[in-house]
């Protein structure tokens, strides 16, 4: 065989080297099913749709459909849990939407919150004469929220005063309030609330009576729980 010219050589060479650097790099990149460094891009009118391992139904869909932008996500056994439209909806396992943020575009539409109620006249609110912190009004709420405020009237009667306090778990929240003969409204809080999640919490609105011989009167305008 005759010998090769040594630039023939040496181009074998290069080929081969750059083979094995092509075969090393598609070795090492990501597998196919997976993005690394960037981002995963569907534009358009298309949807990014992911399948339940059986193939039929969505686990979740997020782009366009039926012309609008959309996030839904649904359970194992099909329903719908999750969406987003023109409103984010959480929706219970049979189609009812449970928690919605408000299609005006500020606050809550769903649920619908209850209010507080409390008598105008504050003659017809609870009263205490006595000298010691007794409880008025008691509160048994379920514990969702991490915090809670609660919005306390109070008054005394003419020549009288007295001191308000609210307590949880038997601890009281900061210092006690001193009532006087004007119509007052205040709000203690935000306060932890203590316990797990869904324990039932024990909260207290104590009076007292410190001088004078008549009544210290007063009622919960509102209650709520609180973020953190």
């Amino acid at each position: 065989m005759p010998a090769l010219p040594d630039d023939i050589l040496a181009r074998i060479s290069r080929i081969e080297s750059q083979l094995r650097e092509t075969t090393g790099r598609a070795q090492i990149r990501p597998p196919q099913n997976t993005a690394v460094g960037g981002d995963l891009v569907v534009g358009g009118t298309q949807a990014l749709r992911v399948l339940k391992a059986s193939g039929v139904g969505d686990q979740f869909l997020i782009g366009q459909d039926g012309g609008q932008r959309v996030a839904r996500f649904y359970r194992p056994d099909g329903t719908i849990a999750l969406s987003t439209v023109v409103q984010t909806t959480v929706w219970d396992g049979a189609g009812n939407p449970v928690v919605q943020d408000d299609p005006g575009g500020v606050g809550l539409g769903r649920p619908y919150l209850p209010m507080v109620a409390a008598p105008a006249r504050t003659g017809d609110w609870l009263a205490t004469t006595n000298a010691t912190f007794e409880d008025v009004w008691r509160l048994s709420p379920i514990k969702l929220n991490p915090r809670a405020t609660i919005t306390i009237g109070h008054i005394a009667d003419a020549a009288t005063a007295g001191e308000v306090q609210v307590t949880v778990a038997g601890s009281p929240v900061g210092s006690p309030t001193t009532v006087g003969t004007s119509q007052t409204a205040t709000t203690v809080g935000p306060f932890t609330v203590p316990g797990t999640l869904e324990s039932t919490v024990d909260i207290r609105v104590q009076a007292r009576r410190t001088s004078g011989a008549g009544s210290v009167r007063l009622a919960v305008l509102a209650a709520s729980g609180f973020h953190s």
